[in-house]
């Protein structure tokens, strides 16, 4: 049986923990956040931890 956990990759992000991801400061950061929406042409309004893996931020 195996104990390792599988990381929910559908579990929405915020701008707050986006800003300590990436380590820069809160207006840096909501600007990022739309960059990465645009960027990924996503139609919804809001990013997933799936969407900061195809950016190349989390791998």
């Amino acid at each position: 049986m195996s104990l390792v956990k599988k990381t929910n990759t559908s579990q929405k992000v915020n701008k707050t923990q986006l800003q300590h991801i990436l380590q820069i400061s809160y207006p840096t950061a909501r600007k990022e956040y739309q960059t990465i929406l645009d960027s990924l042409s996503l139609t919804r309004k809001y990013l997933t931890i799936q969407d900061l893996i195809v950016y190349g931020i989390l791998s």
